[in-house]
């Protein structure tokens, strides 16, 4: 096993392939199976894969991409479908939690908004919307 995963910050990950271009595309799959969440049972079976497609960090200048395998598992002892969940990535964001805290940290280090949407590539509301969720509120 690589330590490409521990580079990305992502250790669970086993890195297939890097693209370079105009910027960094990772594939990436699930290093191992997980058990149920639900009984915990340890033999689940893939029932069917997706990709999944998420901003992750930057490295220089370049927007780190990463397009996941995500398997669907199901449990043969309850009978259950889930979905596979990568730590440090929420369920249905297309951004990972690395990602949205260096647009804050950008916001909160006084980058404008305008230079935020141009560099990450994402617009002036969810910087806003980002920003306003890691705030502690005031009020």
């Amino acid at each position: 096993m690589s330590h490409s995963g521990n580079i990305l910050g992502l250790s669970e990950l086993e890195v297939e392939r890097v693209d370079r271009n105009d910027e960094i595309n990772v594939y990436a799959r699930p290093a191992k199976r997980p058990p149920c969440i639900y009984c915990q049972h340890r033999k689940v079976r893939v029932k069917a894969t997706y990709q999944r497609t998420l901003k992750h960090t930057r490295q220089g200048n370049q927007v780190m991409t990463l397009h996941l395998k995500s398997p669907k598992y199901h449990c043969p002892q309850c009978g259950r479908y889930f979905r596979h969940r990568f730590q440090g990535v929420r369920p249905r964001f297309r951004s990972s939690d690395a990602f949205r805290l260096e647009v804050f940290e950008a916001r909160d280090g006084g980058v404008t908004q305008r230079k935020i949407t141009r560099t990450r590539g994402i617009s002036a509301a969810t910087v806003e919307r980002w920003y306003q969720s890691q705030c502690p509120c005031d009020a």
